[in-house]
């Protein structure tokens, strides 16, 4: 089975949107990362 990484934007509200999301339709969060938490150069 194919994998997928879906990398989506929302105005602030991302975190609110997918627990929606998930809620709906089901599954699980495998990983949950902030773009502030992300590495910079």
């Amino acid at each position: 089975m194919a994998t997928i990484n879906p990398y989506l934007n929302f105005a602030g509200n991302t975190e609110e949107a997918f627990t929606f999301y998930r809620s709906v339709f089901g599954g699980e969060f495998l990983m949950l990362l902030r773009f502030r938490d992300t590495p910079r150069k």
